[in-house]
């Protein structure tokens, strides 16, 4: 006979409640470290402050320096230079949305960052506008002068283009993998280089390569000066601009740097 013990023992394992198979076949899942998704330092109050004061400044002494250069592309180097080194300590001197937007599909900046400076610069555009005609009693801006089929391509990919090759340029040097030269001065001057050949290739437009420029600008002369048909094809300096950001900040993480560590 079993004992009392040695029957309940025997019991037991008929008691287990056995857990339901929730999936049909099992796997064996390899477990992979995938690598953290790379987020922009956020920004507190007091920086997007300071980012939106120097970046107006700096964008409407650049707009100024537009205007004032009467179109020589040497003067307008220069005053993109006299913009970033008044600005890069506080902004990272942008002074252009299409950077600001290649820094945002980096995920350098958030979005949130990026209308910040793109308020501050439209403001500054504007403003740096409203001073120049003060000064100098006159305001030029891009414009197109053909509406045909063949000029209105060559300014789309003369702006497109042209903004891609500086954006690129600006990629190169403010990364650390690939910087030229850690020389704060050498690297201003090799961006505003850089604006300086980009803009021979969009001699149709002007060579903006810069939304703020092409919209702020004509922005004031058609609400200021009462000469809406400035505005009849702003979206050529708008669209063109941030599409050659974006496919320069394709092109160099996805292209330049896999090429450059092999």
């Amino acid at each position: 006979m079993e004992s009392p013990k040695q029957r309940q023992e025997n019991e037991e394992p008929q008691n287990e409640v056995q857990q339901p198979q929730t999936h049909l076949i099992q796997f064996d899942v390899e477990e992979t470290n995938e690598p953290p998704i790379k987020r922009p330092a956020p920004k507190t109050f007091g920086d997007l402050t300071i980012i939106f004061i120097f970046e107006t400044i700096g964008t409407g002494l650049f707009a100024y320096g537009i205007v004032a250069s009467n179109g020589s592309d040497i003067l307008i180097a220069a005053y993109l230079y006299a913009a970033i080194f008044l600005t890069c300590k506080f902004t990272g001197g942008h002074v252009n949305p299409a950077v600001s937007f290649s820094f945002y599909c980096d995920d350098t900046i958030s979005s949130w960052t990026l209308r910040i400076y793109w308020a501050a610069q439209l403001l500054g555009a504007v403003g740096g506008a409203w001073i120049a005609y003060l000064i100098l009693g006159v305001v030029t801006s891009p414009s197109i002068k053909s509406t045909n089929i063949e000029w209105m391509l060559a300014d789309l990919c003369g702006e497109a283009f042209g903004t891609f090759m500086f954006v690129l340029f600006i990629h190169i040097q403010v990364h650390e993998q690939t910087r030229q030269t850690n020389n704060d001065i050498a690297g201003i001057a090799w961006i505003a280089l850089a604006l300086f050949f980009s803009r021979q290739l969009s001699s149709h437009s002007g060579g903006c390569l810069n939304p703020a420029m092409g919209v702020g600008l004509e922005l004031f002369e058609a609400f200021w000066l009462n000469d809406t048909t400035k505005l009849a094809n702003f979206w050529v300096f708008l669209f063109a601009p941030l599409f050659g950001a974006y496919m320069a900040s394709i092109f160099y993480n996805s292209i330049y740097l896999p090429l450059l560590k092999k």
